[in-house]
């Protein structure tokens, strides 16, 4: 599969090109200063000209970016501009934020959520709206890691994936890099929850 990786500099996005790369399949490492990535490619992802001459030809693209204001342009950028170059298959990697600790009530929206990453978090739901509004033209899926521990460690591959707004095993559930982007790379090779959010954790 020739699959794009917007973000590909960053802890999640690098991780899912190694990871890709090590199964095989070609993949094109974009970020917006791709110097220390040996062989990417420098796009903004805000710049609709210039992505949209990146992303053509791909069969797939991973959004791994961050920043309050970037997450919700990027997405909508994406959905005004990968129709017209044919890819209709995207990955948005979002946060654990905006998943549900009970029937809509979001994690974010709890008076303890940790105020450094509030607008992060805001950001990564509008991210998953704009998605859910988006009319038909992309197969998206929408990947939310756990609400909190997401973490450096060892790919084990004892991972389990389930779509839905509430993390696996409740809110102290925990994942990987590793296996969270041996999880991204699973629902794309697998076609897995199509136009659906989805969380991983063990």
């Amino acid at each position: 599969m020739k699959i794009a990786v917007i973000g590909a500099s960053g802890h999640i996005g690098s991780a899912v090109v190694r990871e890709a790369r090590e199964r095989g399949h070609e993949v094109t490492a974009v970020a917006r200063d791709a110097s220390s990535l040996g062989g990417g490619v420098d796009a903004d992802v805000l710049d609709h000209e210039s992505i949209a001459e990146v992303l053509a030809g791909h069969e797939a693209v991973v959004l791994a970016v961050k920043g309050p204001e970037t997450v919700p342009a990027a997405v909508r950028t994406l959905i005004d501009v990968l129709p017209g170059v044919g890819v209709r298959r995207l990955l948005v990697v979002g946060g654990g934020g905006s998943l549900e600790h009970a029937p809509g009530q979001r994690f974010v929206d709890s008076p303890n959520f940790p105020k450094e990453y509030l607008a992060e978090a805001r950001a990564q739901g509008e991210a998953l709206e704009l998605l859910r509004a988006e009319g038909g033209a992309l197969d998206w899926s929408y990947a939310s890691p756990p609400p909190v521990h997401l973490v450096d460690g060892e790919r084990t591959g004892a991972y389990r994936v389930k779509a839905g707004d509430t993390p696996i095993g409740g809110p102290d559930t925990r994942i990987t890099v590793p296996d969270f982007a041996a999880a991204l790379v699973d629902t794309l090779e697998e076609r897995a929850f199509v136009r659906e959010r989805f969380t991983a954790g063990y």
